[in-house]
């Protein structure tokens, strides 16, 4: 494992440590899993794209290489060790550390006043019901329309209440709600949800 790898892993796992709700994860997600959701997205036709929850840049690793030249990329991250390891690790790119649920303000306060696509890594079972409302609302809010988010979950997750009332608030709010395939060698298996307005 390179020095990297082994560098997210440790600091994730401490910052789950410290705030599990938050982080919910104790490692970062695997190449196959990062790919699979860029891949899900029209990234190469994207003039302004978001990412949430991006931790160490497991998905923004898979993300920039499809986007092209001029592209605006802002992460909005709430952990402040994981916001400041990004801003280290992608500083040609902005990150906010600030909450989904400001979503909307952060944008305006960054200039920004659309987005195409918004990948997501947040753990959204998790969130409370206010807390997956605004989020979900703030996303909608910024999106153009037809722009998209992708986001994944994993199959525990599924049993969680938190996770069918986030889906059922996917399917009120997004004209279209489409469950990908399943990405199995990503350690726990996860699947990628992509959302149209």
């Amino acid at each position: 494992m390179e020095t990297k790898s082994v560098d997210d892993y440790k600091l994730i796992l401490r910052e789950f440590a410290r705030d599990p709700f938050s982080v919910a994860t104790v490692c970062p997600s695997s190449p196959f899993l990062a790919r699979h959701l860029a891949d899900s997205l029209a990234l190469a036709e994207a003039r302004v794209v978001v990412e949430l929850g991006p931790g160490t840049g497991a998905l923004t690793e898979a993300v920039l290489p499809r986007l092209r030249p001029g592209v605006r990329l802002l992460a909005v991250e709430r952990n402040p060790a994981l916001c400041a390891a990004w801003r280290k690790r992608y500083p040609q790119c902005d990150v906010v550390e600030g909450n989904v649920a400001d979503l909307a303000a952060i944008c305006r306060s960054q200039g920004i006043d659309g987005v195409d696509c918004v990948v997501s890594g947040l753990p959204w079972p998790s969130f409370n019901a206010e807390l997956q409302e605004a989020g979900v609302s703030g996303v909608h809010e910024v999106l153009r329309p037809g722009g998209q988010m992708a986001l994944f979950g994993y199959h525990i997750g599924l049993l969680m209440p938190g996770s069918q009332r986030f889906y059922r608030l996917l399917d009120r709010r997004f004209s279209r709600v489409e469950r990908l395939r399943w990405e199995w060698r990503n350690l726990p298996p996860a699947f990628v949800t992509r959302c149209t307005k």
